[in-house]
């Protein structure tokens, strides 16, 4: 969403688009191919990967003021 308010002209085509499509009765993500192109641009532009790798401590170690303790598992969230 954040990215459609910051591009007002695509959200404006994605609200035209879908509005035409969902108008005739067709709900199905697959009769939403704007939408679909709209989520893979998000997805490239803002990769969930970092929220789903983690990594385990290999020894005692401070982050940021943190406390890591050895084995402890951590998420890098790299760019937030």
């Amino acid at each position: 969403m954040a990215e459609l308010l910051h591009n007002p002209e695509a959200l404006s085509k994605l609200k035209l688009v879908n509005k035409q499509i969902v108008g005739k009765g067709k709900t199905s993500l697959n009769w939403l191919p704007y939408l679909q192109v709209v989520v893979k641009e998000t997805f490239r532009l803002h990769p969930p990967i970092p929220l789903l790798l983690s990594r385990k401590a290999s020894e005692d170690g401070e982050i940021i003021g943190f406390i890591v303790p050895k084995g402890a598992r951590v998420l890098s969230m790299l760019g937030y």
